[in-house]
């Protein structure tokens, strides 16, 4: 909530060049926590191939970086900006993810955590809402094409900080009643009005692309007869919403009008000719293809813009090694999430099938934009989830464990996995 604060009120906090307050904060429970796993002799293992994957591309983006301003020496190259972008892009991510990873040792602890980044989502949410309808100035800044810019900045990275936390809204209102369940969904149409408000192409293809993986993934558990009706709702209420705002006509127009141009180009606004050009600057100097150009040196070429696309950046700077590593840890948490949601309770499952759907939202999204703070969250997130993970490993029965070794003519049918308390969980279909 400190973070958002900071993020949702403009505050500027930096004690020094590539420090800040929030930096401190972390670094500070970052110590505490090392300090309290060297007295307790705790184990530093914990998802330890995603902490490799973490240390190879910071070890290789370091390593890029010296040969670039060393050896290459490209011009306008400055080796100081570069080591405190790399310090802010790679490893106070790696530092984040490690506090909530070895911050939370319980799954009790961890579904907390989760409920108080989905609580912050929605205040960040209201926030930009308030702004937005002119009941509170927070000084943010409107494009010029009328898309809404938030907590998190530019409208598709606070687009892609969206679509990360609504899966998470969604299952807390499954989870509860009353007031409490409508007080989520109401978090949850919030966030999908701030979503269309940033008419962000790729945030909706990422949401899309989530429903579309969450709904082949899990189709054995979830009961679509129960949701069909929610969604339903929950759609009137949005269109509605946007039939009544100024937004409506906009996110139209770019869905429906700017998409279905004949022009490549002019229907992926121009994001086709970036990556053309970028993919066409690695072809003169193939070698890039597998090592790339060195950390940070996208921005030493005369490109007029960004790269338009996380991967494609990555590729760029730091080569296979890079781009294998950064999908590493964001697939491979993915998949690590789906597998243990598989075998967790289901009070543990929904917030893993969330983290599942959200992750792969967001990872849609990051293919059509480069987001910066968003990221600080994604592996906050991303830490709590695989200490999940872990608890849910660990207390899983193995199902050799669970029946004795008879004849198969005398075992019973296998029952049909049990149905949470609310009835939507449908019973699994062998």
């Amino acid at each position: 909530m400190f973070l958002l604060a900071i993020q949702v009120f403009n505050l500027d906090l930096t004690i020094t060049t590539g420090f800040s307050a929030k930096n401190l904060v972390v670094y500070l429970i970052a110590t505490f926590l090392a300090l309290r796993m060297v007295i307790s002799r705790t184990s530093v293992a914990a998802a330890g191939s995603m902490q490799a994957a973490w240390l190879i591309l910071i070890v290789y983006a370091l390593a890029s970086w010296l040969i670039a301003a060393q050896v290459v020496e490209y011009p306008g190259y400055d080796l100081v900006e570069s080591a405190f972008r790399l310090k802010a892009g790679l490893v106070d991510y790696y530092i984040f993810f490690l506090v909530f990873l070895f911050g939370v040792q319980t799954a009790e602890d961890g579904m907390k955590v989760v409920r108080w980044l989905l609580v912050g989502a929605v205040f960040a949410n209201a926030a930009t809402m308030l702004d937005t309808v002119g009941l509170i100035h927070l000084g943010y800044v409107e494009r010029l094409d009328g898309r809404t810019q938030g907590a998190m900045g530019e409208s598709n990275q606070y687009a892609a900080y969206i679509v990360l936390f609504i899966p998470g809204m969604v299952a807390e209102a499954v989870a509860n009643r009353g007031w409490k369940r409508f007080a989520w969904v109401g978090g949850a149409l919030l966030s999908c009005g701030s979503l269309a408000m940033t008419a962000s192409r790729g945030g909706i293809v990422g949401m899309l692309l989530a429903c579309a993986v969450g709904a082949y993934l899990y189709r054995h558990l979830v009961s679509y007869s129960r949701i069909a009706g929610w969604v339903f709702l929950s759609l009137v209420v949005l269109v509605i919403f946007m039939s009544l705002s100024q937004y409506g006509g906009l996110l139209n127009e770019r869905l429906f009008g700017v998409t279905m141009d004949v022009d490549p180009s002019q229907a992926s606004s121009e994001r086709t000719e970036i990556w053309k050009n970028l993919l066409l600057t690695m072809a003169a100097q193939p070698l890039t293809f597998l090592t790339g150009f060195g950390w940070d040196v996208y921005w030493t070429f005369p490109f007029r813009f960004s790269p338009h696309n996380h991967y494609l950046s990555l590729w760029f700077n730091l080569g296979l090694v890079g781009l294998l590593c950064t999908c590493y840890l964001l697939f491979g948490s993915i998949n690590r999430a789906r597998r243990a949601s598989l075998v967790a309770e289901i009070h543990i499952r929904r917030h893993l099938i969330a983290y599942v759907m959200g992750a792969v939202a967001l990872c849609g999204a990051v293919f059509f934009v480069e987001i910066m703070e968003p990221w600080i969250f994604f592996w906050m997130y991303a830490g709590t989830a695989m200490r999940l993970c872990l608890c849910a490993e660990r207390d899983a029965v193995p199902e050799s464990a669970a029946q004795p070794a008879m004849p198969r003519w005398l075992l019973r049918p296998r029952t049909a996995a049990a149905r949470d308390s609310y009835g939507w969980l449908a019973p699994e279909r062998r």
